[in-house]
């Protein structure tokens, strides 16, 4: 297994799905996964195409795709402000418990970038009956 380390931020340029595709087809992770993450972090696409790619990168056999695929789908939510939350949510509920806790991870950003009245009075709830608490 090939492992993918970033030992620098950096955001990668933005990409496109047929640009992931053709670095999976080719075995190359390390730009697999900077095209993925070049797919989700700017508003400029098709949400629905890049949804799509995401889901079905979920169930890639590479733990680092499928965990990535888990975090795109969060940055979706955030970039866009839509999703089709019913999918979206059922299929990251099936991806957990992701090791990496990507998926819960991705299940928060959608909640709150999606319903974030709903976001701030769950945070407001939390703090008053954990007060003592910095989640």
């Amino acid at each position: 297994m090939v492992r993918h380390e970033h030992h620098v931020f950096h955001n990668p340029p933005p990409s496109t799905p047929a640009e992931v595709q053709a670095a999976l087809d080719r075995g190359d992770l390390p730009a697999a996964l900077d095209a993925m993450v070049g797919t989700a972090l700017y508003g400029d696409a098709d949400w629905r195409e890049l949804q799509e790619l995401h889901l079905r990168l979920l169930d890639h056999e590479d733990h680092q795709v499928s965990a990535l695929a888990a975090t795109c789908l969060g940055h979706l939510a955030r970039v866009y402000r839509q999703l089709d939350e019913r999918r979206v949510v059922a299929a990251l509920r099936r991806a957990r418990p992701h090791p990496s806790g990507t998926a819960d991870d991705a299940l928060d950003d959608i909640r709150t970038f999606l319903h974030p009245r709903r976001a701030r009075w769950r945070r407001r709830a939390q703090i008053a009956i954990r007060p003592w608490t910095w989640t």
